[in-house]
């Protein structure tokens, strides 16, 4: 047993920057199932866009989703540390879509870990990166100005929606550039059926 804690301490220490230490948190069984949903989720908020959306609506669902996903390794993780330009777009649900104006945004590199901040607006988000197979996860708390957001692994298998407005957020981050990113949150618990929070610099 110590010497297979000690290949699992010398494995973290070894892994790259920004997602390693995290990998042990468990991701919630209905969040994992929202990420998995992802494309079923992005078909049904894109049909809702433009099937009733006007030519506005339509014109942000394109500028939110623009851009191949690129591979996300170590550098170019360890590259998303510092301030952000983020505007968030939701997509189906209440309305076929709608876009927010520019807000501040920012990852930060701590103790091998790289954490996400929404750091103005009402809405807000704070958590990390991980792995999620393929893929880059983001695992935080939705919370409005003013509430202290929680930590992911605090929240319940199940949450009380009528208890306020921190809440567990889950997306999958897409690097699309030097310079511009994208997390696609699917099934967010309030108004929309897709959030798509696009990162410039």
């Amino acid at each position: 047993m110590i010497r297979l804690t000690a290949v699992f301490l010398a494995a973290v220490a070894a892994a790259p920057l920004a997602l390693s230490a995290q990998e042990v948190v468990p991701i919630r069984a209905e969040d994992q199932a929202r990420l998995d949903g992802l494309n079923a989720a992005a078909g049904e908020a894109l049909r809702q866009v433009l099937g009733q959306g006007d030519s506005q609506q339509i014109a942000d669902a394109i500028r939110a989703l623009r851009g191949a996903a690129q591979a996300a390794d170590g550098e170019s993780l360890a590259a998303l540390a510092g301030d952000w330009s983020c505007r968030m777009t939701k997509l189906g649900g209440n309305l076929p879509a709608v876009s927010y104006p520019p807000f501040r945004c920012r990852f930060a590199a701590m103790e091998r870990v790289m954490t996400f901040e929404k750091l103005t607006g009402s809405q807000r988000t704070r958590g990390f990166l991980r792995r999620d197979g393929a893929r880059v996860v983001y695992l935080g708390s939705t919370f409005v100005q003013g509430e202290e957001p929680k930590a992911y692994e605090d929240f319940p298998e199940t949450v009380d929606l009528s208890a306020g407005e921190t809440l567990p957020d889950v997306g999958v981050l897409e690097i699309t550039g030097p310079g511009s990113a994208r997390i696609l949150f699917p099934r967010p618990y309030r108004e929309s059926v897709l959030n798509v929070l696009t990162l410039t610099r």
